[in-house]
C-alpha cells in the first residue's frame, strides 16, 4: 500500500463548487479570458511555442454539443514534443482565431478538464471531468477550451475517483490515457499471463515502466526491470522495489550470463513470457537473453534512437515473436469499445485504493483565473517545461 497526501473531500468539493459557480457566472455574463501555448510552425518546441491571451465564450452562446472546459492538469509527453517538431504521426491541428493572420495549433494531447458550461444537446454537465478522446482533437496546454463534447472528450465518472483511502488528484486523471494505459494493454493483449509468470522490461523508471511494475504486481506477475547505468542506481532500485519490482538491474550487467542466471534463479519463475522495449539498440538485444522460448518482445518506443537488430537464431531456435504497440492506434481501432472505460476505471480505482501511483512529475503552476499570469511569464514557464531544464517530466497544473 502507498501512502498519499490525503485530502478532505468535503473541503475539496466545496472549493470546487465555489470556483465552478464563480467561473460559470462570469462566463455567462461575458467572454472568458484564456491563455494557450501555441505554435504557428513546427520546430524546436522551446523556440516555436508562445503563449497568447484570447477570449472564449460567452458560455450562454454555446450551441449543439459544445462544452466550455477549464483545464485542470496536462502533462508534457515526449510525443507532444515530437508533434511540435513535426515528426510524430499525429499531426498538429492548425486553425485560425488564436494568432491574428496566422494558423496556429495548441500544444499538448493529454490532460483533464472540468466542464464549466455546455450546449443544449450536450450530454455533459457543469462539474464533469473530461479527457481528450484521442490525440490531436484539441490542445491541452491551455487554461480553457471550447470543444465539441461528443467528438472530442470522454467523461470520467466521479465514482471512479472515490471509495479509496486517498483522493485521486487531477494530475492522476490527466495522465491515465497514455502511460498507464500502455502498460495495461501490453500486459493483457500479447499473451495470457498467469500468476507467477514473469515479464522483463527496459526503461523501467519511465512512466510506462513504473506502471508495468504496479499493474503486474496486481496480476501476481513478477517483473525484471532494466535501467541504464547511473550513479544513483541503488536509490532508484529501492524506489522501484517499493512500487513492487522483483528485480532491478543495469543494462550493462546483462552481458554477463552469470548475472542473468542469478536473476532467474532468484525469481524462480517458470517463464519469462513477455518483454517490453522502449529503448532499442544493443541494450534491448541483451535483454532478450532473459526471455523464454516462444516469448513475445513488444516494442513501444525507441529512446536510444538505434535500430533493433535481432539475430536469426533468436527467431528460429528461440521462436521469439517481435511485435509493436502504439497506444494511439489502439484507441483508433477501439474507439467505441467498452474496454477503454474498463481500463481507465481499473487504473483510477487502484489509484484511489493506494495501489497505483503516477510517475513523479515537476508541477508547473499556470493560473486559470484572475489574476492570470502576464503572457510572457506564462510563456517562460512553458518553455522551461518543454526543455525539461529542471530534470524529470513536467506537467502543467492550472490553478484556480
Amino acid at each position: 500500500m502507498f501512502k498519499g497526501a490525503s485530502a478532505t473531500r468535503v473541503v475539496a468539493a466545496a472549493r470546487m463548487a465555489a470556483f465552478r459557480t464563480q467561473t460559470v457566472r462570469h462566463a455567462s455574463s461575458g467572454a472568458v479570458r484564456a491563455q494557450s501555448a501555441v505554435f504557428t510552425e513546427t520546430g524546436e518546441p522551446s523556440k516555436v511555442l508562445r503563449v497568447v491571451d484570447h477570449e472564449i465564450g460567452p458560455a450562454d452562446a454555446l450551441t449543439g454539443t459544445q462544452a466550455l472546459i477549464r483545464m485542470l492538469a496536462a502533462p508534457v509527453n515526449p510525443s507532444d514534443l515530437n508533434q511540435i517538431e513535426g515528426v510524430y504521426p499525429v499531426k498538429p491541428r492548425f486553425a485560425s482565431g488564436l494568432v491574428q493572420g496566422q494558423l496556429a495549433a495548441v500544444g499538448g494531447n493529454e490532460g483533464v478538464g472540468e466542464v464549466l458550461a455546455s450546449g443544449p444537446e450536450s450530454g455533459l454537465c457543469a462539474g464533469d471531468w473530461v479527457v481528450p478522446r484521442s490525440s490531436g482533437v484539441f490542445g491541452t496546454w491551455a487554461t480553457h477550451a471550447v470543444v465539441a463534447s461528443d467528438d472530442a472528450v470522454v467523461r470520467i465518472p466521479h465514482d471512479w475517483l472515490r471509495g479509496g483511502n486517498v483522493a485521486v488528484q487531477a494530475l492522476d486523471v490527466a495522465t491515465v490515457k497514455v502511460n498507464p494505459s500502455t502498460a495495461y494493454r501490453m500486459l493483457r493483449d500479447f499473451c495470457q499471463l498467469r500468476p507467477g509468470d514473469c515479464v522483463v522490461q527496459n526503461g523501467a523508471n519511465s512512466g510506462v515502466g513504473r506502471a508495468v511494475i504496479q499493474l503486474a504486481r496486481e496480476m501476481g506477475v513478477r517483473t525484471i526491470n532494466v535501467v541504464r547505468r547511473r550513479d544513483d542506481f541503488d536509490s532508484l532500485a529501492a524506489e522501484l522495489e517499493q512500487l513492487g519490482a522483483d528485480a532491478v538491474v543495469m543494462d550493462s550487467e546483462l552481458a554477463d550470463s552469470a548475472v542473468r542466471d542469478r536473476i532467474l534463479r532468484r525469481l524462480d519463475s517458470p517463464a519469462v513470457r513477455l518483454g517490453f522495449n522502449c529503448v532499442g539498440g544493443r541494450p534491448t538485444l541483451l535483454m532478450t537473453r532473459l526471455l523464454s522460448q516462444g516469448a513475445t518482445l513488444v516494442s513501444y518506443g525507441a529512446m536510444a534512437r538505434q535500430p533493433l537488430t535481432l539475430p536469426t537464431s533468436l527467431l528460429l531456435f528461440g521462436d521469439l515473436r517481435a511485435r509493436g504497440f502504439w497506444m494511439n492506434r489502439w484507441y483508433a481501432d477501439n474507439i467505441d469499445s467498452p474496454e477503454r472505460s474498463t481500463m481507465w476505471e481499473h487504473i483510477l480505482r487502484l489509484t484511489a485504493a493506494s495501489k497505483f501511483v503516477a510517475q513523479p512529475m515537476v508541477k508547473v503552476e499556470w493560473p486559470a483565473c484572475a489574476p492570470m499570469l502576464p503572457a510572457e511569464i506564462a510563456e517562460s514557464r512553458v518553455r522551461e517545461a518543454v526543455a525539461w531544464t529542471s530534470g524529470g517530466k513536467h506537467a502543467f497544473v492550472f490553478s484556480s
